[in-house]
């Protein structure tokens, strides 16, 4: 998200997290001093959620702090041990790995412990918003514990084939590129109707 009146749009509709890429390479970075307005608009009981590639700990703490995010997600070579300090500090922590992964159970495993979940996420180099998928059967091997998010790629037509997935563990999906107008200006009837579908079964 990167505009107000857009968080004001998309808020309307309660997703459980509403994401802020503070990523300088991302088309939908926020900028490095984003206006407090972009934060405030989210309403109680939608997770503020700030994203980050391999940044320094002390800039994340700063933005947790200026702007009263609670959740971080991140999508780097982020260490056990910084994902622990986050969370040490009263952050929420989704840990990103790529869908090809899975069978990597010493790197799962070494964030078992340190991170609250994991998000699976289609390999790119851009670290995310591709719009492509990955072979979501590979999750049929999952054997963590640890809950995760699905993400990449998943559409509005998505829906009926993710409320078919019987995968252990499976606590939530992540939308992003493909309900764009443009990059970081999500498209608010796509959004209503694919939460609405999801969790009621209808538009």
């Amino acid at each position: 998200m990167t505009d107000p009146q857009n968080v004001a749009e998309i808020s309307a509709y309660l997703p459980d997290y509403m994401g802020f890429i503070f990523y300088p390479r991302s088309l939908r970075y926020v900028g490095r001093n984003p206006d407090p307005s972009l934060f405030s608009m989210v309403p109680e009981g939608v997770e503020k959620t700030a994203v980050f590639v391999n940044e320094y700990y002390e800039r994340m703490i700063e933005v947790i702090e200026k702007y009263g995010i609670r959740t971080v997600q991140l999508h780097g070579m982020e260490s056990p041990e910084t994902c622990n300090s986050l969370r040490l500090h009263g952050a929420t922590v989704i840990k990103v790995f790529p869908g090809d992964q899975l069978e990597n159970l010493k790197l799962l495993h070494d964030y078992e412990g340190a991170a609250d979940y994991f998000l699976f996420d289609t390999p790119v180099h851009s670290h995310g918003g591709s719009g492509r998928k990955f072979d979501w059967s590979n999750l049929e091997k999952y054997s963590s514990r640890k809950r995760f998010f699905l993400s990449g790629g998943i559409s509005a037509d998505d829906t009926e084939q993710l409320k078919s997935l019987d995968l252990k563990g499976l606590y939530a999906v992540d939308i992003n590129s493909r309900f764009e107008t443009v990059p970081g200006i999500k498209n608010p009837e796509l959004v209503r109707g694919f939460i609405n579908t999801l969790r009621n079964g209808k538009q």
